[in-house]
């Protein structure tokens, strides 16, 4: 299961690197490096040799321990990548709550080698009510600050600021994940501006979280 995906937002730190394998460990080979596996024979007093020529045509796994006759893509290739993410992110505000709250949700690594989790983009995806009008993501821009907060490493990332000459910069890590099974738990945090009116027609803000996936 390979996922490089956007995750719509309606309204994360582990580290690590890859597992070390032990001295005795076989390595499947990778493309135009030499094989890990196979040692030399010598040929003596013979004018020819024959050597075995094997084959291996299936689907890549990125969870499965490495297997010293399977090729292997390169080492940061986005093959690796299988992580599991959420589908929704849901966020909110009321006259009564203290700034934004949000479930927690989760972030997975299933694949045998370390993954880097950054954000690469968070923008609009609202589509306007018609000729000239606005989003609501547009409507409560000037008045928004929202942050993506890493609840394992108690780290805040901006996703929106209200000071245009200090805008949020992407990409921005949330943390690295150990190979098979590490996870990291993040919620969204923030608030609107002093003032800002709840109205009963609730605004409705929609925006794309861009993940961005970096082998390790």
């Amino acid at each position: 299961m390979k996922k490089t995906q956007f995750v719509a937002l309606f309204g994360v730190v582990a580290f690590g690197g890859a597992a070390l394998l032990g001295p005795s460990a076989a390595f499947a080979y990778e493309d135009g490096q030499p094989d890990p596996n196979t040692q030399p024979q010598e040929v003596k007093k013979q004018d020819s040799a024959t050597i075995p020529a094997e084959g291996t045509f299936k689907e890549f796994d990125p969870t499965d321990p490495t297997d010293p006759t399977q090729p292997d893509p390169d080492p940061t290739d986005p093959a690796w990548v299988d992580v599991k993410i959420p589908t929704k992110i849901l966020f909110g505000q009321t006259d009564v709550s203290t700034g934004i709250i949000s479930p927690l949700y989760e972030i997975e690594n299933l694949s045998s080698k370390g993954v880097k989790i950054s954000v690469n983009d968070f923008k609009d995806s609202g589509t306007p009510g018609g000729s000239g009008s606005q989003t609501d993501a547009e409507k409560i821009s000037d008045k928004l600050t929202l942050n993506l907060t890493n609840k394992t490493a108690s780290k805040d990332i901006a996703l929106h600021t209200t000071d245009p000459q200090n805008p949020a910069q992407f990409p921005e890590e949330i943390g690295t994940l150990n190979p098979t099974g590490d996870k990291l738990e993040f919620k969204l945090s923030g608030g609107v501006a002093t003032g800002f009116n709840f109205e009963k027609n609730a605004l409705n803000p929609q925006y794309d979280l861009v993940l961005k996936f970096e082998v390790q």
